[in-house]
């Protein structure tokens, strides 16, 4: 029997794995000294380091690099040259920017052949001081070569193919100046990304800031700088998110001769009004400005901009149009023409002093004029419903416009329960107050309705045609009632007098006068006409010619209507109409007053008369005329 040999195997071979793992990790290491054998100039010399980096910053941008800070050369974990405190600057002095350290990651190929050129930079705390006016780019830069070549040129080709980077800013501040932004305008917390390979490829900006105390999220697409440098238009894209408003546009861009934008804009804030009073700026017009969406096509320049196509949601309202800005010396003009299906005025009125104080008084309160700024306006608007307090008015087609201190509201015309009006109002502002200016007129309206929107009950009836035209002047409210002067004129035709029945009253008036005050606020009275002329001479009207009539029934009245102290004084007598055959003195008469507070109106029959028409009680004026005079002594005015 033959015992077979036992065959002792050797070590097994590496695996495949383990082979590659080992070439990768000599491969890294030979790497490695080779960069640092090729950085050997630079490693160990701050100078020559200081100087390589502004060489490379002023080849590329024009821009001069000082710097007395540390220079070191960083191999791992990625080859990049660090640089504490250092100041760019352009010669004309355009751009500035001083940065805590300056960190530029260099490519790999050019430093084997013994070049440093820097593929990106990362600028820490740089503080900036932009002059939008300027231009930083010197022509024996890259950028600046590009920028002066001539469009679809070799020259332009030759320059666009020049690398470039990306830029990195971290925790960055910025202050711009020019000549339409405001002076104090900076930007800080700039944590962002420039990404530019080459002039002639698109440029990319990622990151975010904060402006005015707001971190905003920033995004940005141009698709040819270069072209864009050299006069040309470039495609852009834009997009700003933050928590008081959002923007994006999407068009092109162009600089020459100035610089231009055409394209989409979509625009959102919580709050306009708020918005551009934290950039300093305050909108001409009184209300909220809330919930703000814009769509539009825009063509925006330095110092106008046109929005057509508009769509525009603010305060609940809807519109449909057009908004042109322009910038002038003195005051910028607003200006648009603007369409809506449904116009609510409440919230533009919400801001507003009211009318009226606590005590139910004109409000005494000054006039606070200041906060609607200095732009003029011009607007036209139309609106198929447009709501005023309680009252609905339909196709109103009305303008506003401002220039200076002078304001201008015209009502061209609008339906107005089933009737027309229009009106013109001016208000001219000036150091010690408003002085008003209006006309307006009325035609056809349902008086009906009219009273019921404004009293909250429908006391009176008919088709209601009026005109007035007056002017005054205040610091507040309560002056300008007081100083009102003018006219107006009131007539209705074919209506009814809520509250009381004359017609009842005079029939009654000599069978039974004293049981009339029992009932005599039942009923109505029908009419064929009323009117009556109103005369304001400093806050106080007197009611002229005034009159209501039917076939059967004359009425008569005038007093005062005290605007300046919200009260009436009115003194009316009813009477059979003309065609009566008694003697003047045998005809009945019903003589009432109605006075007191607007808020609080009294109705006061001549008691004293219905006594006198009591048989009943005659012998009290012949015994007792102390007593008749007491009991009779409300309706002695009315006489």
């Amino acid at each position: 029997m033959v015992e077979s040999a036992k065959v002792v195997s050797g070590p097994s071979p590496p695996s495949r794995k383990l082979r590659s793992l080992i070439i990768y990790i000599f491969a890294g290491i030979a790497l490695l000294v080779a960069i640092i054998a090729v950085a050997a100039p630079w490693a160990f010399s701050n100078a020559a380091l200081r100087k390589e980096i502004a060489a490379q910053i002023r080849h590329v941008t024009g821009l001069a690099a000082i710097s007395q800070g540390r220079a070191v050369f960083v191999v791992l974990p990625q080859p990049h040259i660090s640089i504490d405190g250092v100041s760019f600057a352009d010669p004309s002095g355009a751009l500035r920017i001083d940065a805590r350290y300056f960190k530029g990651y260099v490519r790999l190929a050019p430093l084997f052949a013994g070049r440093v050129e820097i593929a990106s930079a990362t600028l820490g705390q740089p503080d900036m001081h932009i002059d939008l006016d300027g231009r930083p780019m010197s022509p024996d830069s890259v950028i600046g070569r590009a920028a002066d070549a001539s469009p679809a040129t070799a020259e332009a080709a030759s320059a666009d193919e020049a690398r470039l980077g990306a830029v990195t800013l971290v925790d960055g501040r910025a202050r711009l100046i020019s000549k339409q932004l405001p002076p104090d305008l900076t930007i800080d917390a700039i944590n962002m990304t420039l990404d530019w390979r080459k002039p002639g490829a698109a440029a990319i900006m990622t990151g975010q800031a904060r402006i005015r105390g707001e971190n905003a999220a920033m995004a940005a697409w141009i698709a040819s700088p270069a072209g864009l440098l050299r006069g040309q238009q470039s495609a852009l894209s834009l997009m700003i998110d933050a928590p008081s408003f959002s923007l994006s546009a999407d068009g092109g861009l162009a600089n020459m001769p100035k610089w231009q934008f055409n394209g989409h804009i979509h625009a959102a804030a919580p709050s306009v009004r708020t918005l551009l009073e934290q950039a300093g700026y305050f909108v001409p017009l009184p209300g909220p400005f809330n919930d703000f969406d814009a769509n539009c096509e825009a063509t925006i320049a330095a110092a106008s901009a046109v929005l057509s196509g508009l769509h525009l949601q603010v305060d609940g309202n809807d519109f449909d149009g057009t908004l042109a800005f322009q910038a002038r010396d003195g005051a910028p003009m607003l200006s648009g023409t603007l369409a809506t299906n449904r116009l609510s005025l409440r919230p533009f009125l919400s801001r507003v002093s009211p009318a009226t104080g606590r005590d139910g008084q004109w409000n005494r309160d000054p006039f606070d004029l200041k906060e609607y700024g200095s732009a003029d306006l011009d607007f036209r608007i139309s609106a198929s419903h447009m709501l005023f307090s309680n009252f609905e008015i339909k196709d109103a087609a009305f303008s506003l416009m401002r220039n200076s201190r002078r304001v201008e509201l015209t009502l061209a015309g609008a339906k107005a329960y089933q009737g027309t009006m229009k009106g013109r109002a001016t208000f001219d502002v000036s150091d010690h107050g408003v002085a008003v200016q209006a006309t307006g007129a009325i035609s056809g309206a349902d008086l009906a309705a009219l009273s019921f929107d404004a009293f909250g009950s429908p006391e009176f009836y008919g088709a209601l045609t009026g005109k007035a035209n007056f002017e005054g002047a205040g610091a507040s409210m309560s002056e300008l009632m007081r100083n009102l002067d003018g006219t107006a004129q009131v007539d209705v035709a074919q209506g009814q007098l809520g509250g009381i029945d004359l017609d009842s009253v005079l029939h009654r008036i000599d069978k039974s006068p004293l049981a009339l005050l029992a009932d005599i606020h039942r009923g109505r009275t029908a009419f064929e006409r009323a009117g009556f002329g109103l005369r304001f001479v400093k806050g106080v009207a007197d009611i002229e010619e005034g009159k209501l009539e039917n076939p059967s029934l004359r009425l008569g009245f005038g007093g005062t209507v005290d605007f300046g102290e919200r009260g009436l004084d009115l003194h009316a007598v009813a009477m059979p109409s003309i065609g009566e055959t008694k003697p003047a003195k045998e005809i009945p008469k019903f003589r009432f007053d109605v006075g007191g507070s607007w808020d609080d109106l009294a109705f006061t029959p001549d008691v004293r008369g219905l006594i006198r028409r009591s048989g009943a009680a005659a012998a009290l004026f012949s015994q007792r005329p102390d007593v008749a005079k007491h009991l009779g002594r409300g309706g002695e005015d009315a006489k």
